[in-house]
C-alpha cells in the first residue's frame, strides 16, 4: 500500500513537471512565434489514433487485407493535430503567431490527467507500459530514451484503457466566475468528442489524397482516386461523383406522416411507386413508445 501511494505521487508529480515545462514552452513559441510540436504532444494523439481507428489484422481473413491498416498509417495524428491548432483555439486576439493559442498541447496534457484519474480509481484493465509509446512510433524517428522521457501516462495505457479515460472527460467541468456578469465554462466531455469524433470523422474524408492539407480549399488539388484513400478503400466509396449517397426524399405512403402529394410519375407499371411534389409535412405519428429502452444507456 506504502509502496503504490509513492507510486501515485510519483505520477501526479511527473504530469505537473510535464504541464509546467509544457506551458513555459508553449510561452517561449508564443513569444519567438514558433510553432513546432512537442514529441509529447505527438506521442499522445498517436496513442489517440492508435485507440480510436487501431489496426485490425484480425479483419484479413474476412475482409481483406485493406482492411488492416489503422490511422496510424496515413500519419492521421498529424492532420488531427494541425486540425486542432488551426482550427479550435482559444479567443485570445494579439497572442501567438496566429493571434491566438493553439490547443493540441493542452489538449494532451487533459488527456494524461484524464489517465491518472482512471489509475487512482483502479478502473484500468491492464498496467501502464513504457513500451507502448515506442510502438506508436517508427523506428529511427526518435530516440527510445527520448520517446520514454516525453511519454505521458495516457499513452502508456492499454488501447481500451484510453478510451475508458477519455470517457472519464464527461465528468470534468469548470465554471469560473472572476467578475460580476462574466462566466467562463470549461466542459472536458468536449476534448473527448474532440478527439474521438474528429479523428473518426476525418479518417473518412478526403484529405489523405491532398498532396498540402494545409493550402486553402480553393488552391487544393484533389485526385478523386479511390485507390489513393485508405478509408475509401476499406469502404467501398467511389470517389467524389454529383448526387452520389444524396438525400433524395423521403419514402412514405397516404397515411404516412408526409401524407397525400400531387403526383409527378410513377416509378412502376402498377403505380405502386410515385414520385409526389409538395406533399404533406411532418407530423405526430402514432407510435407508442412508452416502454421504449434505450438498448445503450451509457
Amino acid at each position: 500500500m506504502y509502496h503504490e501511494q509513492l507510486r501515485r505521487i510519483s505520477r501526479w508529480l511527473d504530469a505537473l513537471f510535464r504541464s509546467s515545462a509544457s506551458a513555459l514552452e508553449l510561452l517561449a513559441d508564443l513569444v519567438s512565434g514558433a510553432e513546432d510540436v512537442e514529441l509529447h504532444t505527438v506521442v499522445t494523439f498517436r496513442a489517440v489514433v492508435d485507440a480510436v481507428i487501431p489496426e485490425t489484422p484480425e479483419l484479413d481473413p474476412e475482409l481483406g487485407p485493406e482492411h488492416v491498416s489503422g490511422g496510424l498509417a496515413v500519419g492521421l495524428e498529424e492532420f488531427v493535430v494541425t486540425y486542432v491548432d488551426d482550427g479550435f483555439q482559444l479567443g485570445l486576439p494579439y497572442i501567438g503567431p496566429r493571434g491566438n493559442i493553439p490547443l493540441a498541447d493542452p489538449i494532451a496534457q487533459i488527456l494524461d490527467i484524464a489517465a491518472l484519474t482512471l489509475l487512482d480509481r483502479g478502473e484500468n484493465t491492464a498496467d501502464l507500459d513504457d513500451d507502448r509509446p515506442l510502438s506508436l512510433l517508427d523506428p529511427g524517428e526518435a530516440s527510445p530514451r527520448a520517446v520514454r522521457k516525453a511519454a505521458g501516462a495516457f499513452s502508456k495505457l492499454s488501447r481500451r484503457d484510453r478510451l475508458r479515460a477519455i470517457g472519464l472527460l464527461d465528468e470534468l467541468e469548470l465554471e469560473i466566475s472572476q467578475f460580476e456578469g462574466e462566466l467562463f465554462e470549461f466542459d472536458g466531455g468536449l476534448v473527448g468528442q474532440l478527439v474521438v469524433g474528429f479523428t473518426e470523422m476525418i479518417y473518412y474524408s478526403e484529405w489523405q489524397g491532398y498532396d498540402e492539407f494545409t493550402q486553402p480549399p480553393s488552391e487544393r488539388v484533389h485526385p478523386n482516386d479511390a485507390a489513393a484513400v485508405q478509408s475509401w478503400r476499406q469502404t467501398g466509396y467511389p470517389g467524389f461523383s454529383d448526387g452520389y449517397a444524396a438525400l433524395r426524399g423521403y419514402l412514405g405512403d397516404d397515411d404516412g406522416p408526409l401524407g397525400e402529394g400531387e403526383v409527378w410519375t410513377t416509378i412502376d407499371d402498377g403505380g405502386a411507386v410515385r414520385v409526389v411534389r409538395e406533399p404533406g409535412s411532418f407530423r405526430e405519428n402514432d407510435y407508442d413508445t412508452s416502454d421504449y429502452a434505450d438498448p445503450y444507456p451509457e
